[in-house]
């Protein structure tokens, strides 16, 4: 008999234990003739899982050195929930008189209080996590094109938002699940009410937290925004940089006291499991608690996951906004490899601008170069004949007929008259010695 997966197996053999639950429930599902919309999404959901889960394993073995570490737990998860639901539609299948090419029960298969379309969600943010991590590892490793970065970025939010909803259909199940055990009158049912009351305290200060800590992602997400003059830039770097710094530390405050609450909230769980089986004497209500404090578990794992690939997200890429009037140069360049989002606006009779990636080496040249050019224009005009006198007017007199070519027709190149093209022509070339 094969060894029971646990966390303790290890990463390797915890994606290998995902992908082939995944692949049985797949075949399974598919053996059966009668497919509904449905159980189409359904099946179409883990054959994209199991892509996912073969590239995660195709990774870990390829790259020992990717830390992959925080996937463990939701692993472990989506490998159960594939084995339980897999074993769920074989009991609806025995029960019922239908042979497997006439099942149409479809609709009585429950898991966790959730019906299929429930399942494919849960199986969707199981997905989304692992591709986030996979990217979010790629990330760290080498740089990535703008729009694919903004589509990453499109990913995480809108995993988030599913695992929150996730998140909250699971503590609405945990509430009337605990709220039916200790509904008695007996010491054990208070005390089970006394703590669910504690771990619904405790879900609001976590959710306060995480509303103030995307406020302050928020205002340190704004723009920076370039005047063009080097005066108003250090005057106002003090100010941000003091603000910045203090809202990173809001941010970090934050993020400890989160973890706090996480950390009492899990032992709030465990606790209330204790207590609710010897209140209960379901064996099926224990089992939904059991599964039910596993996939919590699990989701808020998962948004951590996400959480922590935004936050790196925001420091792979830099927004910049540059606005300059007059006689300008605007650069918008990268030394470190980030991703720029930004604009270089100028108004003005002459504006410069500079944008890409460079080294820093480069970027100093190219600012001593353009800075030259910069100077020795308003060299040459300084140096220039003043307007009124007589020697303006004859360059200006000289100047104008270019000038106005050069506007019409471009610069243009100076041919030879026709007199010396016919002489050209007309002279016989030397006689070579014999």
């Amino acid at each position: 008999m094969a060894e029971p997966v646990s966390l303790a197996s290890g990463l390797v053999a915890l994606a290998t234990f995902a992908f082939q639950s995944s692949v049985s429930l797949f075949n399974t599902v598919q053996s059966y003739h009668s497919h509904p919309k449905r159980v189409r999404d359904l099946t179409e959901e883990l054959e994209t899982l199991n892509g996912v889960l073969d590239a995660l394993r195709e990774t870990v073995n390829a790259n020992s050195d990717a830390n992959f570490a925080t996937l463990e737990y939701p692993l472990l998860r989506c490998g159960n929930a594939c084995k339980d639901f897999e074993e769920e539609l074989k009991k609806c299948s025995t029960r019922s008189s239908a042979s497997r090419t006439s099942f149409r029960e479809w609709a009585k298969l429950k898991y966790m209080g959730e019906d299929i379309d429930g399942f494919r969600r849960m199986l969707a943010g199981y997905k989304s996590t692992i591709i986030i991590a996979l990217n979010d590892a790629n990330l760290r490793q080498s740089s990535v094109a703008a729009d694919c970065l903004e589509s990453y970025k499109n990913m995480i939010e809108s995993t988030t938002d599913d695992l929150e909803a996730h998140l909250e259909s699971i503590n609405e199940n945990l509430e009337k699940l605990v709220g039916k055990n200790a509904s008695g009158s007996s010491t054990d049912a208070g005390e089970l009410q006394l703590m669910e009351e504690e771990r619904l305290s405790t879900q609001k200060c976590l959710e306060i937290c995480q509303q103030l800590s995307n406020h302050i992602a928020q205002l340190q997400r704004s723009p920076k925004t370039g005047k063009g003059s080097a005066e108003s830039v250090e005057t106002c770097s003090v100010p941000e940089r003091v603000t910045n710094e203090g809202l990173q530390e809001c941010k970090e405050s934050l993020f400890n006291t989160a973890g706090k609450l996480e950390n009492h909230l899990k032992i709030l769980m465990e606790r209330i499991m204790t207590k609710s089986k010897t209140v209960t004497t379901s064996e099926e209500d224990i089992e939904d608690l059991r599964r039910l404090q596993e996939e919590w578990e699990t989701t808020r794992q998962c948004m951590h996951i996400c959480s922590k690939a935004g936050t790196r997200l925001d420091e792979k890429s830099s927004t910049i906004e540059n606005y300059a009037t007059g006689d300008a140069i605007q650069f918008m360049v990268s030394t470190n490899e980030k991703v720029i989002h930004g604009k270089n606006r100028g108004l003005g009779w002459r504006t410069r601008q500079v944008g890409g990636h460079l080294s820093d080496a480069s970027l100093q040249q190219l600012s001593k170069d353009m800075a030259k050019i910069t100077f020795g224009s308003l060299d040459r005009r300084s140096s220039s004949p003043a307007r009124g006198s007589p020697f303006a007017h004859e360059e200006a007199q000289e100047e104008q007929p270019v000038s106005e070519f050069k506007e019409r027709y471009g610069p243009g190149f100076k041919l030879t008259t026709e007199r010396s093209a016919r002489n050209v022509s007309s002279t016989a070339p030397p006689k070579r010695d014999q």
